[in-house]
């Protein structure tokens, strides 16, 4: 089903207008904005799940959170639709402090809202007052069960949706995963191995996760990996690695970095809820290209079975090659563009395109250029 979003005046992004779907590809120079336009959802997913305060300290504090180039006047705007359903926060910044309102809308129907001048606040036909929370949040308790079963969708994708950057690849090696109850994998990946444990052990439904991680890495290691096990020790859980050839398993501290750099994104894949969205920065990082191109193959075949939305920021010729048959869906952060991003195929003609290798495209600098400034 995909999303949209809109963003204006937050951060690196002037304007936003974006509808994305299935397996998406971000790219451009560096400083453009690509992982500020992908943490946009979490900014709203922390709002909703720690009030604005801790939105705020997410975002940086309020010192950084407005576009410099916006008018003193002019207010950050967040929007995220889905379907016929949408939330719009609106942010004014009145230092030391951020002013925010919300509006929920289903289809024509505005069903909850705030005045930006007070806390005061509707959920249809109650009023209360609220403070530094959001309200969507309260209004999937208060709302009919006919309009939150709408608005479940929307809910969902902003309430679990994960950008997945700095993963922390040493603590997993050295410590381990935390053992805990968990059935996603958190943003900076450390809950791993406890996470697969529990996808293993559980109902069907998370079981096949668990296969999608394991059949994935057979995939994208075909002549190296063969299974994994758990160890527990106390309240922390590790793994070891078969490896063909070898008779003796491999833990994780001597195991390939590229090896648990695919585990990593694998989880966050299986991850994501049907009908969610779940972003990585920088898949290629560590990854030889057969594992990169498998990996891609793995991502598009759960987008399609799942109707879930990947978004990859990327600088990478292999990754960007797998796009060839779709140029649809690699879009551009290039700044002398009013509105961000740019399907690449607004940016150049179809017809070209399909003339060459997208890769070959990035790497000569015909889109998503790093400028030199004029001498």
């Amino acid at each position: 089903m995909g999303f949209t979003l809109e963003v204006d005046n937050y951060r690196a992004l002037r304007k936003v207008r974006w509808s994305p779907s299935g397996v998406c590809a971000i790219t451009g120079p560096n400083g453009a904005g690509k992982t500020t336009l992908l943490s946009t959802i979490e900014f709203l997913r922390h709002f909703l799940e720690r009030g604005i305060q801790g939105a705020v300290e997410f975002s940086g504090g309020t010192a950084s959170i407005k576009n410099q180039q916006a008018a003193f006047k002019e207010r950050i705007q967040l929007m995220l639709g889905q379907g016929p359903c949408s939330w719009t926060v609106f942010a004014e910044l009145k230092p030391p402090l951020l002013q925010i309102s919300e509006q929920v809308w289903n289809g024509d129907e505005t069903v909850a809202g705030q005045n930006p001048d007070s806390n005061w606040v509707f959920v249809q036909e109650h009023e209360l007052t609220v403070t530094g929370d959001s309200v969507f949040s309260h209004a999937m308790s208060l709302l009919p069960a006919e309009q939150r079963e709408r608005l479940k969708g929307l809910h969902g994708l902003a309430s679990t949706f994960r950008l997945y950057q700095n993963l922390q690849f040493w603590s997993l090696r050295t410590t381990g995963s935390p053992a805990t109850a968990d059935l996603y994998l958190h943003s900076d990946g450390r809950n791993a191995f406890s996470l697969l444990r529990n996808w293993k052990a559980g109902r069907k439904e998370h079981e096949e996760r668990w296969l999608f991680v394991r059949d994935g890495l057979r995939e994208c290691f075909p002549e190296l990996f063969e299974d994994l096990e758990f160890l527990a020790a106390g309240q922390t859980v590790t793994v070891q690695f078969f490896f063909r050839g070898l008779r003796q398993p491999i833990d994780a501290y001597s195991a390939p970095h590229g090896l648990l750099v695919a585990l990593l994104h694998l989880c966050a894949i299986a991850s994501a809820p049907d009908g969610g969205a779940v972003a990585i920065d920088e898949p290629e990082n560590g990854l030889h290209p057969y594992a990169i191109r498998t990996l891609m193959e793995l991502a598009r075949a759960r987008a399609a079975a799942k109707d879930v939305t990947i978004l990859l920021a990327t600088h990478s010729p292999v990754v960007l090659n797998t796009f060839n048959t779709e140029p649809e869906r690699v879009y551009i952060m290039e700044p002398e563009h009013e509105v961000l991003p740019v399907a690449l195929t607004e940016h150049s003609d179809p017809e070209w395109l399909a003339h060459f290798s997208l890769g070959d495209l990035y790497s000569d600098q015909t889109f998503g250029a790093q400028r030199r400034p004029p001498p």
